[in-house]
Formats: C-alpha cells, sequence, structure tokens
C-alpha cells in the first residue's frame, strides 16, 4: 500500500521567532497508508491537536513538510483551500460549529464551498446521509432541536459530505453518553468503509482506539514516543503508565489475573471480548 500523508521532521512554534528554543511539536517524522485509521494518544498538553492541524494546513510548520499523495502541502500556499476539502479536520464538540437553520443546510455547507449546487448537491448530501445514517425525516430539522449526539453525527456528517480522501477527528465520543459513543463510532466505521478513506482519531478513551484502529501513534512532550499496532504499543504497558496514560481497563483486569495466573491472556483490550474469553476459560475452553 502507497502513503497517502507523510509528515518529515515536523517542528512547531507558536512563537514566530522561537526565541526560547521551545516546540509544541518537535521532528515529528511517520507516514499514514491509505485506507488506515490510526489512533492518536497522549496526555494533555503532549502535542496532538497542534500535530493534527498541520495535516490539513491550519497551522504551517515552523521546519519540516506535509506531504498529501506525495506532494508538500504548502508548495502552492494559495491552494491551501483545496488540500483542506481533501483532508477533512472535525475539531472537538463540533456541534458547537452547527449554524445552519436546517440539518440539510448544515450538512450542505460544505459542499457548496466546493462548488457544488442544485441536484449535484441535493445528492452529495443525501449519499453520505445513507451512509451514515441521518434520515430524510431530519432534513428540515433545526439542529438545535436535535439531542447532543445527533447534534453531533450532522456535524461530522458536515464534513464527511466534502468526501475528504482523510478524515481527522479530535476527541469525536467526548461526553456522549454510550449510544452516542456507539452511533459516532458506527458512523466512522462506515465512511471508512463506503470511502476507503483514511481516518485519524484523536482520543483520550483507549478501548475506543482498540475497537477502531489500525495503528496508535502514542505523543509524549511535542514528540513521537511510538508508532505501532494496538497490541505493540498496548503492550508496552510500564512505560504508557510512565508517559501518564493507561491501557484499556480490560487488558488491565486481564494483566492482573494474569499475574496471579500466567495462563491468562493479556492481549485482549475490548470489554466484550475479554468478557467472552474470560468465561469460555471459566468453561474450560483455554484456547478461546
Amino acid at each position: 500500500m502507497s502513503s497517502i500523508l507523510e509528515v518529515k521532521n515536523l517542528c512547531f512554534s507558536y512563537d514566530p521567532n522561537n526565541k526560547d528554543g521551545k516546540y509544541a511539536v518537535h521532528d515529528v517524522s511517520f507516514s499514514v497508508e491509505k485506507g488506515d485509521i490510526i489512533g492518536i494518544i497522549g496526555h494533555t498538553g503532549s502535542g496532538k491537536s497542534t500535530l493534527v492541524q498541520h495535516l490539513n494546513g491550519l497551522l504551517k510548520p515552523t521546519s519540516g513538510e506535509v506531504l498529501l499523495n506525495g506532494k508538500n502541502i504548502w508548495d502552492e500556499p494559495k491552494k491551501i483551500k483545496d488540500v483542506r476539502f481533501k483532508v477533512g479536520l472535525v475539531f472537538q464538540y463540533p456541534e458547537y460549529q452547527l449554524f445552519e437553520e436546517t440539518v440539510f443546510e448544515d450538512i450542505s455547507f460544505g459542499p457548496k464551498n466546493m462548488g457544488l449546487s442544485g441536484e449535484e448537491l441535493t445528492a452529495r448530501v443525501n449519499e453520505i446521509c445513507e451512509v451514515v445514517g441521518i434520515k430524510k425525516e431530519y432534513y428540515e430539522k433545526s439542529p438545535f432541536d436535535l439531542s447532543g449526539g445527533e447534534k453531533r453525527r450532522v456535524a461530522i456528517a458536515g464534513v464527511m459530505a466534502m468526501r475528504p480522501e482523510v478524515l481527522i477527528l479530535d476527541e469525536p465520543i467526548a461526553g456522549l453518553d454510550p449510544k452516542g459513543r456507539r452511533d459516532t463510532v458506527s458512523m466512522i466505521k462506515q465512511y471508512r468503509k463506503a470511502y476507503g478513506a483514511t481516518v485519524i482519531i484523536i482520543s483520550h478513551n483507549m478501548e475506543d482506539m482498540a475497537l477502531l484502529a489500525d495503528k496508535l501513534l502514542v505523543m509524549n512532550k511535542g514528540s513521537i514516543e511510538m508508532f505501532d499496532t494496538v497490541y505493540n504499543v498496548f503492550s508496552k504497558y510500564d512505560r504508557l503508565k510512565e508517559i501518564g496514560l493507561a491501557v484499556p481497563a480490560a487488558a488491565e483486569v486481564l494483566r492482573r489475573i494474569n499475574e496471579k495466573n500466567s495462563s491468562i491472556r493479556t492481549d485482549i483490550f475490548t470489554t466484550k471480548a475479554a468478557a467472552e474469553y474470560l468465561c469460555a476459560y471459566a468453561a474450560g475452553e483455554k484456547g478461546a
């Protein structure tokens, strides 16, 4: 597979003159393959949000570069808007950014900015709503009359409607109830499946990262601490703890049981899978 995004030696300082020599992001390099779901984790202030704002040109590197499909996104600064159509960024609590009078108008706002209109615009909105499960009966409703989870669903759909090749979400499930979390996770999976999109997610919820991500990028003090498979990252239990992070609760429980019974697996990271494994184990199916 080929890389859709590549970050090379990225450094960024919020001080244009960088007089104190401090960087919010320092010497970060990694690549993302088409179709991957990448989870970004790290303690508060580790540089996660600063990093992803470089991926669609909201921030410009102090040094280093970001390549999209092999081309530096800042080669033609006047075309940076086109990059933002290809790399869609959903900020934390996107429902606070809703502003149109109806759900349809809010979802169609991004595609309108891309130049779509008339039947083409309606087709685009219909298509994304079908993919992510927003019914047409919602189209004429005010987004402000929806529940918190529904508002977020509409806000995320508005970015998805631009059909970005790369979709970046900053804490997409923060503050949602269990149903809202499940719906949002399903929405992300459906978008990726429908369009073969690459997805990058920032989250503090380790179980959701285990459910969604192909690989995890761990940020620490503005630099990359790890970039590896979910299993390999969560296997570094002691190091994660040192930098203020944790493994999913299910893995923590299995790890503690394993300290008493070494035959218990520790490579299971979701509550459902761990419960099924322990039930099977108790019933004598140790190979489950």
